[in-house]
């Protein structure tokens, strides 16, 4: 008989350590079909938005809020928060379900003791009078479409989606994921596989850019072409718009050679705040009728915003100094204007 013996219980193999998370859990082709959703949902927002205030004014007649500027801004804001909102679940989902990762920590919204929140808040304040000090040493419009949209029908309402919606969806967008994406993009550059998945964006981007272009041509009734002149510009563009649409590769080329020379640089940080903000400030220049120095100081906003977002590691800690750079400038309007009764000095 042969001999027993004692047996070993098997111990449970050792669980695997899992892969560290992509920072950020997502790419910049993701991000730029999360963008053109936004839009899409704000345009589709705003009509139905619009068309429920139509409806609203014929059925209610005198006792329902009209005038154009209150029409406007009513369905401008409700269409652009419903859609940033849409946009903002869309985000969530898909970051929960594809990626695995608690929301709030991937976009970086961490909490803050309340010394530094009220430390941020002063800075909000300070950043705004130091921008409206700037402004007396550059050539300020004295006239803007975003001041023609303030009356005392509509000046609350103004307030606040500026302090309480706005600066939430906007550091979500500029410092929650564009911030991070370009930080990994300066860092590590392109390769030539990654771009080959721009092309349908490319081409996408390209044929919207040129329709816009042609649409503008004939609400304007520029058709000529007009050597030496800006009307000849525009038509180089539209062709460099339709090559772009034919072949993206060219313009892929040129993109991947000055990221990557960029990120020759190793300074992926101060690269990736300088073009945040500048695209933030960008995004406001039509509200500010494209006057240079205005969105300039809005440039300059914006990098400081995304400088407190780099410094502290949070979100939250931009947001706060968004709402309170937004809510000084408020306040400031409300005493000049004698509690928002008085607009003929703005207008």
């Amino acid at each position: 008989m042969d001999a027993e013996f004692p047996t070993i219980p098997l111990q449970d193999a050792p669980t695997p350590v899992p892969e560290p998370t992509h920072e950020p859990p997502w790419n910049g082709i993701e991000l730029s079909l999360l963008v053109m959703f936004t839009v899409l949902a704000i345009g589709v927002a705003t009509v139905i938005t619009f068309l429920l205030w139509a409806i609203a004014v014929r059925a209610l007649g005198p006792r329902f809020p009209h005038g154009p500027e209150v029409a406007l801004v009513w369905t401008s804001l409700v269409g652009q928060a419903l859609g940033m909102a849409i946009a903002f679940a869309l985000a969530w989902a898909w970051l929960a379900r594809t990626r695995g990762v608690r929301f709030w920590r991937a976009i970086h919204w961490r909490g803050l003791k309340i010394e530094s929140a009220l430390g941020l808040l002063v800075g909000g304040v300070v950043l705004a009078i130091a921008g409206q000090a700037a402004g007396h040493f550059l050539p300020m419009p004295t006239d803007v479409p975003m001041d023609r949209l303030f009356t005392p029908q509509t000046a609350w309402i103004l307030l606040v989606y500026g302090v309480a919606i706005a600066p939430f969806f906007e550091e979500f967008f500029f410092r929650g994921l564009l911030y991070p994406t370009l930080l990994v993009t300066f860092g590590e550059g392109f390769t030539r596989d990654e771009l080959r998945a721009w092309r349908p964006l490319a081409r996408a981007g390209a044929a919207l850019a040129l329709l816009a272009v042609i649409y503008w041509r004939f609400r304007q009734r520029v058709l000529a072409f007009v050597p030496f002149s800006w009307i000849s510009w525009l038509t180089l563009i539209e062709l460099a718009l339709l090559a772009v649409i034919i072949n993206p590769d060219w313009l892929l080329s040129i993109v991947r050679f000055v990221v990557n020379w960029l990120a020759g640089w190793k300074h992926p940080q101060l690269l990736a705040i300088l073009v945040t903000g500048y695209l933030f400030g960008m995004m406001h220049a039509a509200q500010l009728g494209g006057a240079w120095a205005a969105v300039l100081v809005l440039v300059l906003v914006g990098v400081a915003l995304t400088a407190v977002r780099a410094a502290s590691g949070s979100v939250m800690a931009s947001w706060l100094v968004h709402c309170a750079y937004n809510g000084t400038l408020f306040a400031a309007q409300y005493v000049s204007t004698q509690g928002f009764h008085n607009f003929q000095g703005l207008h």
